[in-house]
């Protein structure tokens, strides 16, 4: 029952920041800060993949899962703060081609194992 929480947890944590996010902000979101709330979201979705897929391989650990998080999330966003500040604007598609790869991927794999090893059906 451990390995079936552990797949989860990321998920339930994704919906949970969403929720709050919105809850914090009814006004919505300005114009300048959408690019980077779109850049947490992608970031928060490689982190939900990658827990998943660390869930399917027994290796999960929710200390790395949230470090993992916060610290990408900080490095993403520096980055690109930096690239506009510079006028490398292109340093935020960088980062968008990069976080949806690595999102394909966790879910190619997941995909796989899913395919591969189907949860056992119950006999009635």
């Amino acid at each position: 029952m451990r390995h079936a929480r552990s797949i989860w947890f990321p998920v339930a944590g994704f919906l949970a920041g969403f929720g709050l996010l919105f809850w914090l902000l009814p006004g919505g979101v300005s114009y300048s800060a959408s690019d980077y709330l779109f850049l947490t979201v992608l970031v928060g979705l490689d982190s939900v993949v990658g827990g998943i897929r660390a869930g399917i391989q027994h290796t999960f650990r929710a200390e790395l899962f949230v470090s993992g998080f916060l610290l990408n999330t900080l490095l993403t966003i520096s980055l690109v703060m930096f690239g506009v500040y510079t006028g490398l604007n292109d340093l935020y598609l960088a980062a968008v081609v990069f976080l949806g790869g690595r999102i394909f991927l966790n879910f190619s794999v997941i995909r796989r194992h899913w395919l591969e090893n189907p949860t056992p059906r119950a006999e009635s």
